[in-house]
């Protein structure tokens, strides 16, 4: 497993009907990104624009799976 703290660029959050990117939808995705394969831990920090991240994926497979949950990394 490897922990990084990555760089949120952009973030197209589908939980929120308001779209002003609150801590919420920071749980939510943290949340939705922890039920998937690979991932051990994630915390969305949306005020800070990070993502603390326990994972075992090569840095193309993250990137890919963040990017279609609409996190783009930078």
């Amino acid at each position: 497993m490897m922990t990084e703290t990555l760089t949120i660029t952009y973030l197209n959050c589908g939980f929120c009907t308001a779209k002003n990117h609150c801590a919420a939808c920071g749980g939510e995705l943290s949340a939705a990104l922890e039920q998937k394969p690979g991932i051990a831990r994630a915390q969305v920090n949306v005020p800070d624009h990070t993502l603390l991240v326990e994972h075992d994926m090569d840095s193309g497979d993250l990137e890919d799976l963040l990017d279609g949950m609409g996190l783009l990394i930078g």
